[in-house]
């Protein structure tokens, strides 16, 4: 990766070097669809700027997007280009929301609160709000979209009272009170009776009466190409679904059996759940210190034997803000200043009771390991151009780099159980190995977490294919979402609400498609994976060379990593 180095303020910036005239055009398009990603990825001259969707704005990018897929020189170009503009296309009503949503909290991540700062974006979020009220006033939109909506509006109140708080500033005060009313304003539009935004039941009883449709139905196929670069159909999209659950289920079902015998409980999934939780939780208060103590010794046993992590790494991990809790029910993980010399990542741990939190050691060990050794470490990996060397367009924001990051956190659960397999056999284990082995020890026993690890990593396993075969259906119209919910509870024993949250609320919200990223994806790494071990290649250098190559189209990913397998 080519480096120009610039300064602005004073500070060095380190981004990758436009390869073309071209690609610095669509850097250009990029910054300018999504202002305040440029601003929290480290690009002060976008410092308060949301993208406005007015019509005339959203018709502007629509053009410049068919301008530059005709200059565009390679796939690479043309895919990106093809999913920033299904995105902008898609124009669903959450959409605006979020964006000014997400915009606060890296905001918030990125710097805290400075006042002239929250100003320029309060006034803009505002525009943006007016803009998106202005395009879906006078539109019928279906009960999933709205409930999506107003989600996004809660969360968005929330966010608005958390900064009232802290700030003195009057004049930030009563801009943030004219935010608050748009945002009620638009919230109107998608009144749905009973929507209070207070978890699971509400909602069940809510949709069983009016349903969740999508209206997604006409755009479903096309979405997949275009957003998330899939060769599948929704059909053969159901299909793999289908085809890993009932390969995985049985193994599932054979460890929920075992351990609900172990611990005198039904053979059901969230009953051994539950007894674990009671005998071994972490308190809610005491969640993000035992994450912080953990990762330190997590983070030395993954740099040697699954993927080499930059010496520069350093994510933090925080518990999930309120307003965020309900698009987040487990965790997350954010990125930013990813175009400066000091790029970070944040894991998001949620404890919130109402949603479907990680209490368990062995769960929470699942959530560390997919966030921070998948999602972090690939975007800490790939912004310094580690293992790899992704030009600018690889590190572009758009739906295919978070595809490309699901599949790669997906598949690093099950390495990682690799890892504990290892681990339990207490045998020519290196110093780092014995300090996790002994911190487990003294938090609920190493073989008791272990056992608890494969338990909810397969039980993860078998909720990503869950909605594999739920986005497929629901978007596609061929079920509804509660008939959905019934079913997936029924055949796997997953409760009805974990299915729920896990499908639903925020992977719907990042639209079609995306719920089924991370075992379409991380699927698709095993299996070259193990083409490249049975070569001769070394695993920890494959995932290195994975985990830092950014965030390109699928079939580029994938074509890379068979040629990186073949060597």
């Amino acid at each position: 990766m080519r480096v120009l180095s610039t300064r602005i303020d004073g500070k060095e910036l380190a981004i990758p070097k436009p390869a073309s005239p071209v690609e610095s055009e669509i850097f250009e398009f990029f910054k300018e669809s999504d202002p305040s990603g440029a601003y929290i990825n480290g690009l002060k001259e976008y410092v308060g700027k949301i993208f406005i969707p007015s019509r005339k704005n959203l018709d502007k990018l629509s053009r410049r997007v068919e301008e530059l897929r005709l200059k565009a020189e390679n796939k690479s170009q043309l895919k990106v280009l093809d999913s920033g503009s299904a995105w902008i296309t898609l124009n669903e009503p959450h959409q605006a929301v979020e964006s000014v949503l997400n915009a606060f909290f890296g905001y918030m991540i990125k710097e805290g609160i400075i006042d002239s700062h929250m100003k320029a974006l309060t006034r803009n979020g505002i525009r943006a709000v007016q803009a998106a009220t202005m395009e879906a006033a006078a539109k019928n939109w279906p009960t999933g979209l709205r409930l999506l909506a107003l989600i996004r509006c809660d969360g968005l109140q929330e966010i608005i009272k958390t900064i009232k708080k802290e700030t003195p500033d009057k004049q930030l005060k009563e801009g943030l009170d004219g935010l608050s009313e748009v945002t009620r304003k638009y919230a109107s539009i998608f009144r749905v009776k009973g929507f209070k935004n207070q978890g699971f039941d509400e909602v069940y009883r809510i949709i069983k009466k009016q349903g969740a449709d999508l209206g997604r139905k006409e755009i479903y196929a096309q979405a997949l190409q275009r957003l998330w670069d899939y060769s599948e159909t929704p059909s053969e999209l159901e299909a793999k679904g289908l085809r890993y659950l009932e390969r995985e289920l049985p193994k599932f079902q054979r460890m929920t059996a075992r351990l609900a015998k172990k611990y005198g409980v039904p053979a059901k999934a969230e009953e051994v759940s539950k007894i674990i939780k009671a005998k071994r939780a972490v308190k809610v208060n005491e969640v993000i210190p035992y994450l912080a103590d953990l990762r330190k010794r997590v983070v030395k046993v993954a740099n040697k034997s699954i993927v080499k992590v930059n010496p520069n790494y350093d994510a933090k991990v925080i518990e999930t803000p309120s307003y965020l809790t309900a698009i987040f029910p487990s965790g997350g993980a954010f990125f930013f200043d990813t175009f400066t010399n000091k790029p970070q990542q944040l894991f998001i741990c949620t404890t919130d009771p109402r949603r479907d939190p990680s209490t368990a050691p062995g769960e929470l060990l699942n959530l560390l390991v997919h966030e921070e050794y998948g999602h972090c470490v690939h975007a800490s990996n790939s912004s310094v151009g580690y293992g790899a060397k992704p030009t600018l367009v690889d590190m572009l924001w758009s739906p295919l780099g978070g595809a490309i990051s699901e599949g790669i956190s997906f598949q690093r659960e099950i390495e990682f159980q690799d890892v504990m397999e290892k681990l339990k056999t207490r045998r020519g284990l290196n110093a780092d190995e014995k300090a996790l082995v002994n911190f487990y020890e003294k938090h609920g026993g190493f073989d008791n977490i272990a056992e608890e690890y494969e338990f909810y990593t397969w039980m993860w396993r078998i909720v990503r294919f869950l909605r594999i075969i739920g986005d497929a259906r629901i978007n596609s119209g061929k079920q509804g979402l509660v008939d959905f919910i019934d079913w997936a509870s029924k055949k796997t024993g997953l409760s009805k609400s974990m299915v729920y949250h896990q499908l639903f609320p925020a992977h719907q919200g990042n639209g079609p498609g995306y719920a089924s990223t991370y075992a379409i994806v991380g699927e698709s790494i095993r299996e070259i994976q193990n083409r490249a071990v049975r070569n001769g290649k070394s695993l920890l250098d494959f995932n290195t060379y994975a985990c830092s190559m950014g965030f390109p189209a699928r079939t580029i990913f994938e074509d890379r990593l068979k040629a990186f397998a073949a060597k």
